[in-house]
């Protein structure tokens, strides 16, 4: 085995446990009822999934919410007060605080599934280098 076979073998792996995270966080959101009314402030998706484009969104909004708050909570009211909505309508500082203490789990899912796929980029990466 040459170091070109460990790089694919790595990539490959990469590939299936992003995927493996990143399917736990859509069926985490798919399942939670609450956090679905939280985010669109109405009962849309009540017993229904949603679609790849809205839980691709609601990623994006948890990603967003944590980021900022990893920093500093002063930012995300300051964020918040320079900003009427961000992608959903129904999203404001309770509600961004109540996903950040509620939906730890979704987090650490997100960051798994962002820690493979800063590693798919890095073996491809090496891949094409080596």
């Amino acid at each position: 085995m040459n170091i070109k076979d460990l790089i694919v073998i790595s990539l490959i792996l990469s590939i299936i446990f992003w995927a493996i995270f990143h399917q736990m966080a859509s069926k985490y959101i798919n399942s939670n009822e609450i956090l679905k009314k939280k985010i669109f402030g109405m009962d849309i998706y009540k017993k229904k999934s949603m679609d790849v484009s809205n839980i691709e969104l609601v990623v994006t909004v948890v990603i967003l919410i944590n980021l900022i708050d990893f920093f500093s909570r002063n930012y995300l009211e300051n964020f918040f007060k320079k900003r009427g909505c961000l992608i959903f309508s129904n999203i404001n500082l309770e509600t961004s605080i109540y996903i950040i203490d509620h939906h730890k789990k979704l987090w650490n899912y997100i960051k798994i599934s962002i820690l493979f796929m800063i590693l798919i980029i890095i073996f491809t990466i090496n891949f094409w280098t080596y």
